[in-house]
């Protein structure tokens, strides 16, 4: 073999080392990102070659959608303070929620989570059986016990049921946080955490064949807590993990 021969195979080892720690979740991009922060020299082309011709690709499945419903009380509704303003300086200024569900052999699970725009780290989350207000609550209930914010901040939200309900609203006034809200039916109002559940359902090629709902929360907590929080690696953070991106501020 040449020497350009051999450096390829090499190359091709780490490539499907990467590859395989992520669980098949990580493309070309995140493989150059994550084998030169290694120290490890190489080219974006070439790495993509690379996998083109040895066809390593990435999991991605279709995914479906799990809608909330909201109630026509127009008191409940709020404003869309955020307005896409999806770029924040510091920690614990905006926090961001939404639900979605899964399908396993026993029955619906629902996942509601809590991010802080800062960092996009899911710095709160609660799975159910049922979509109802409680579910809501307790994500952020964990996001708060987290990070334990010393100042009013804004909270965004869609205007599903759990978001609108008089228990909620009351939670959000009792710890200091600023109501806002997508606008009806507006799904580019929430785009970031709508990202995060597009991503963590392509990246889970086991979510349509969970068998029970304890298997299915053992799976999402390895997404979030081990993968996505701390290994992930997001463009729009240069590349870092939302830990390492906080650390990088000097927060825990």
């Amino acid at each position: 073999m040449s020497n350009r021969a051999c450096a390829n195979q090499r190359l091709l080892e780490e490539i499907r080392r990467v590859y395989a720690e992520s669980k098949k979740r990580y493309g070309s991009p995140r493989i150059y990102k994550q084998l030169k922060a290694e120290g490890i020299s190489c080219g974006r082309h070439r790495i993509a070659r690379l996998m083109r011709q040895n066809a390593i690709v990435c999991s991605r499945i279709k995914r479906y959608k799990c809608a909330t419903k909201s109630r026509e009380r127009r008191l409940t509704v709020a404003a869309n303070v955020l307005n896409r303003q999806f770029q924040v300086p510091q920690p614990n200024q905006v926090w961001a929620s939404d639900i979605t569900c899964f399908w396993t052999g026993s029955g619906w699970l629902h996942l509601a989570v809590v991010m802080d725009l800062f960092s996009r780290k899911i710095i709160g989350w609660a799975m159910g059986n049922r979509m109802i207000d409680e579910l809501a609550i307790s994500s952020l209930s964990m996001a708060l016990t987290d990070r334990k914010p010393r100042q009013p901040f804004l909270h965004h939200s869609d205007q599903g049921t759990q978001y609108t309900s008089d228990r909620f609203r009351s939670f959000l006034r009792q710890n200091r946080m600023l109501c806002s809200m997508s606008r009806k039916g507006n799904c580019y109002d929430n785009a970031v955490v709508e990202s995060f559940f597009k991503s963590l359902k392509a990246e889970i090629p086991e979510y349509r064949r969970f068998s029970t709902r304890e298997e299915a929360r053992k799976n999402l907590f390895e997404y979030i807590e081990v993968f996505y929080n701390r290994k992930r690696l997001h463009s729009t953070l240069d590349y870092r993990s939302p830990v390492n991106y906080e650390k990088s501020f000097n927060l825990t």
